[in-house]
């Protein structure tokens, strides 16, 4: 069933009276069968919304006398899973949102707890909305910095494992959120200059606010994508110097048992005219003179900082 909302100042003494005003703009949340049921919709409309559906962006398309558009909104939760999907059609006497699901109608319950409404339009009431959608966003972006934070100094003190998929999702995080507001900015960019004058100039002017502050948005998730990229390269270093420390430890251990490899192979043939066969402290000599080699390397390796 369709949900109506009847538009209201945020003042009532600035509220037209009904001479001025006698049917006020209303914004419809309707299912998308009960937008193709609708009378005095243009087939073109029709057309151009039926396209808009499937896909998972932001877009405006502007016509002559209306104006119809799509959000694709990520969840803040999970930025990266499937974004809530809702569309819009927009006229100078109505605001009909396209969803059917219940997305639409918590922002519309936000716009209106929020004190954003304070003009009786439609255009305003779309406004209102875009701007409630990346309203707290700036909040979310210092939460998730903190987030990374915290990560890359568990890593520089290795108090604990992180791994590449969690470093990689923060990367998609950004990345997505980076091309949200980037498109909000376009739409935003595209209505207010207002070619087919559904609106009034002011109303217009007032998009290029959402486009100003979806662009901040939008520099912000780029620099916390690039922020991610760091993470990455840190998370690389540490593998990397773990890589080369144990093999520092093969090679030292190696070199330490080259001697030793080297005496049971020569003693260990089966010839009878090797020197010092016959010698009773040969066995004793050998072990002493191992020993003193591997007590020799380890001071050696020590004071080069390799142990």
């Amino acid at each position: 069933m369709a949900t109506v909302y009847e538009l209201k100042r945020a003042h009532p003494l600035d509220a037209p009276s009904e001479s001025d005003n006698p049917q006020p703009p209303l914004v419809k949340v309707i299912t998308s069968p009960e937008f193709n049921a609708l009378p005095n919709i243009s087939q073109e409309g029709r057309n151009g919304l039926a396209a808009l559906e499937p896909a998972e962006m932001n877009f405006v398309e502007l016509y002559p006398s209306f104006i119809i558009g799509s959000f694709a909104v990520p969840d803040k939760t999970d930025p990266t899973a499937d974004p809530d999907r809702m569309s819009f059609y927009l006229d100078t006497d109505r605001l009909i949102f396209i969803d059917d699901g219940t997305v639409t109608a918590d922002m519309l319950k936000k716009v209106a707890a929020s004190g954003i409404l304070t003009k009786g339009t439609t255009a305003h009431c779309l406004y209102a909305l875009m701007k409630t959608l990346i309203a707290d966003d700036f909040t979310w972006f210092a939460l998730m910095e903190d987030s990374m934070e915290q990560i890359e100094e568990s890593m520089l003190d290795h108090s604990e494992t992180v791994s590449s998929q969690t470093i990689m999702s923060y990367r998609r995080a950004a990345m997505r959120m980076s091309s949200y507001y980037q498109q909000i900015a376009v739409m935003a960019d595209l209505i207010a200059d207002n070619e087919n004058k559904v609106m009034s100039r002011e109303e217009a002017r007032t998009f290029s606010h959402v486009a100003a502050h979806a662009n901040h948005l939008a520099d912000r998730a780029e620099t916390l994508r690039e922020y991610s990229l760091q993470l990455r390269e840190l998370h690389q270093t540490q593998i990397d110097l773990k890589q080369n420390s144990t093999m520092q430890i093969l090679t030292i251990v190696t070199v330490m048992f080259a001697p030793l490899t080297l005496v049971t192979g020569w003693f260990g043939m089966n010839l009878t005219v090797l020197p010092g066969l016959d010698w009773p402290y040969m066995a004793i000599t050998i072990i002493a003179l191992a020993a003193l080699m591997i007590v020799t390397m380890i001071l050696f390796f020590k004071k080069k900082n390799w142990l």
